[in-house]
């Protein structure tokens, strides 16, 4: 039997993506923790909140400044602006960590907000640099290859770093503590952005392609003054794809507090797991997720992409009605007639300013864990059935939602043309961070582990909506299923290989 052979530009790709893949999960697991402990559930929401509404509001200018320059200049802005924004924030949180309560209150409430600002910058470049690699690059490095395949792998190593990164970031915090791994973390992002600039100029000097982009070549006046950099010009690129209503059926699944983000983690913790077992929940939802990717490709061979699309997200809803299910159980913290009978407006809003506030972040190693009583399976005396049902029923739903998320990105990739390719994403990923937005802004108003409850309900919602919006795109362009890439086109003038 002969060993296939392995294409060595694919596999830096693959070594890049990885380096970006670890920083972006760990750091996200990281910062949830940070703001769990620092502020509870509103606080996580809170810092979510401004990473969504940084790339709901930038990500389609970051996306269009990338396809107006070279991939060269375009990769070599949003790196920087990922890693030494990571490294300030990891700075920022430290400190704040680092204060008790009787330490100065502006001081704190400053560097909380600085850092929280600096994540927003991370989640702007870390997502463009995700998808200048995984969006435009690895098209490029498809020829001869199938693009669904390398789509798969790439998502597979996504999804690998995500079962790593919660196991170390977890055990770490249980054995040393928090302030100690940000430390570490920052750390790491120094060596990861040297490793990363290093790899990426091998592959710009091995595949020569990569420096040349492709340009629609029936250019006319009309179109050429509507190129400029703008909004509506960005906005309405967008609008017009074939693909649209598909990609917003993606966006809608954005609105949910049923995956595993900040929020779900909290939910979590707030409820007395402890970390290292959230962080064994979101890796078995990472595997999930891997075992999606590897099954994609055998779906896609047997019933194609758009069918397997249909799959995934049928296969999804099926067990987010599972997390839904956890309402009813015993050990559900849902109580919504106490919340609203005390709730009033100075209340919520004492509350809120409390998020802001120095809290004492000192623990004794492992307290964590203490609450567990697997005997009579309850945490901190309450039974753990419900956040069990939650936890299982989101991670499990990622089998689907990934080969979902695998099959809609293919179609995004297929029907539209290069030289939009990073505006179209970008835009994307700004309607998507939008209804991130609107999830995070719900959960500041009903920040109790209490209301959860209200916040699933609306979430199965919008999943099944961007479902509903799938099946309409299935429908549209059941005549002509398979979208028709442009073909004309004229390349740049000089593309000489440059270095990093």
């Amino acid at each position: 039997m002969t060993m296939p052979n392995i294409n060595f530009n694919n596999f830096l790709l693959y070594s890049s993506y990885l380096l970006t893949s670890i920083e972006d999960r760990a750091w996200s697991f990281a910062v949830a923790l940070t703001m769990q402990e620092l502020g509870g559930m509103r606080l996580v929401s809170i810092e979510q909140f401004a990473e969504g509404l940084s790339c709901m509001a930038f990500s389609g200018a970051l996306g269009k400044y990338c396809d107006d320059v070279t991939r060269k200049i375009g990769i070599s802005t949003v790196i920087p602006m990922n890693n030494f924004s990571l490294l300030a924030s990891c700075v920022a949180f430290v400190t704040c960590l680092s204060l008790n309560e009787s330490s100065n209150k502006a001081l704190y409430t400053i560097l909380l907000v600085i850092g929280m600002i600096l994540c927003a910058v991370n989640r702007l470049g870390i997502n463009q640099e995700k998808n200048c690699l995984g969006r435009d690059w690895v098209i490029v490095l498809s020829q001869g290859d199938k693009l669904s395949k390398l789509n798969a792998i790439l998502l597979t190593v996504d999804q690998l770093a995500n079962v790593i990164s919660p196991l170390v970031i977890g055990g770490l915090v249980s054995l040393i503590n928090l302030r100690t791994v940000l430390i570490i973390f920052g750390v790491y992002s120094c060596g990861s952005i040297i490793l990363k600039v290093i790899v990426l100029n091998i592959l710009l000097t091995k595949e020569p392609r990569l420096l040349k982009k492709q340009q629609k070549a029936n250019f006319d006046e009309k179109s050429l003054k509507k190129s400029k950099n703008g909004f509506f010009t960005v906005i309405g690129v967008f609008w017009r794809q074939r693909i649209f209503s598909a990609a917003l059926g993606m966006a809608l699944l954005f609105m949910t507090v049923l995956g595993f983000d900040g929020l779900a983690i909290g939910y979590g913790q707030s409820v007395g797991l402890p970390d290292s077992l959230i962080g064994g929940f979101r890796s078995f939802g990472s595997l999930c997720g891997i075992l999606g990717a590897i099954f994609y490709a055998y779906f896609d061979q047997l019933m194609g992409v758009r069918k397997t699309g249909v799959f995934g997200l049928t296969f999804q809803q099926i067990f987010l009605l599972l997390a839904i299910s956890s309402i009813f159980m015993p050990g559900s913290p849902t109580d919504l007639r106490g919340y609203f009978d005390s709730l009033t407006a100075d209340k919520w809003w004492s509350d809120f300013k409390d998020s802001f506030a120095p809290v004492s972040t000192i623990a004794p190693v492992n307290s964590t864990d203490t609450g567990i009583d697997w005997k009579n399976f309850k945490s901190n005396g309450h039974s753990m059935m419900s956040i069990f049902a939650f936890l299982i029923g989101i991670a499990t739903a990622r089998f689907g939602l990934w080969m979902a998320d695998l099959a809609i990105t293919q179609v995004m990739q297929e029907g539209v043309e290069e030289g939009e390719r990073n505006t179209v994403f970008g835009v994307h990923n700004a309607l998507c961070q939008t209804f991130s937005v609107l999830k995070d802004v719900m959960v500041i108003l009903l920040p109790e582990p209490s209301t959860f409850a209200i916040c699933m309900v609306i979430s199965y919602l919008f999943v099944f909506s961007g479902f509903l919006a799938y099946i309409y795109y299935l429908l549209k362009t059941r005549n002509d299923p398979r979208p028709i890439k442009a073909s004309i086109y004229v390349e740049d003038e000089d593309c000489e290989t440059e270095k990093l």
